[in-house]
């Protein structure tokens, strides 16, 4: 979950199912023909938008391996009912957390434990570039099996989520610090010039100008 200050995310795609809480205002998401405006947004992965942030900021919480239904609008206003969530996740209140999951998924079927190691892996170190074989040696399938059964769990390909974790990594070693180039390179980017445009794609924001906005990063790990 980042925490954001009031700013503008330019033209980006989520690779993962985010929830966009405004702290104090509604928050407004639009793709230049449809916009939505509400406290609590929920936006679909794959999806090109661009997001308004008001004074008072806004919580913006990024769910691995959460599966909308299809009949599910690529931005939707959600109920106030759930505008705790992001106190629940600072808590590490994970009830609360699997409850709202619940709520957003589609699928029923538990992924095993063993994916979501992975998962924790390609987070935490990036710069290993888990190979296809390391993945299925992980999963204990075949390597093609094993492919599939990713992204049939994180709704992405593996080549796309490394890519993913890689950014969200990046982002979080900039926040403490870092230089960008250094930064990108710890997390598998080639230069700086590639770590900024990859992290714009996903965020809408430059690793540079997401820091002046970025006032905390959550991370819930059971």
């Amino acid at each position: 979950m980042f925490s954001l200050s009031a700013t503008e995310l330019a033209m980006h795609e989520n690779l993962m199912t985010c929830v966009i809480f405004g702290t104090e205002n509604v928050v407004c998401v639009s793709n230049g023909k449809t916009e939505v405006k509400a406290e609590i947004i929920c936006i679909k992965p794959n999806v090109f938008h661009r997001v308004f942030i008001p004074d008072g900021g806004a919580e913006v919480l990024y769910l691995d391996a959460v599966k909308l239904n299809h009949n599910f609008d690529n931005f939707e206003a959600l109920s106030r009912d759930w505008s705790t969530i992001p106190e629940d996740f600072k808590n590490g209140d994970h009830d609360a957390i699997a409850a709202f999951r619940v709520f957003l998924d589609t699928e029923k079927v538990a992924p095993t434990r063993h994916i979501f190691d992975v998962i924790e892996k390609l987070y935490s170190t990036p710069l290993n570039r888990m190979s296809q074989d390391e993945l299925a040696i992980n999963l204990g399938l075949e390597r093609t099996q094993a492919l599939k059964y990713f992204k049939s769990v994180t709704g992405q390909t593996f080549r796309r989520f490394k890519k993913w974790a890689a950014s969200i990594t990046v982002t979080s070693f900039v926040f403490d610090g870092q230089v960008i180039g250094q930064a990108g390179m710890d997390a598998g980017f080639s230069d700086a010039a590639h770590t900024s445009r990859t992290v714009k794609e996903l965020f809408g924001l430059t690793p540079t100008d997401g820091v002046k906005s970025l006032r905390g990063i959550e991370t819930l790990v059971r």
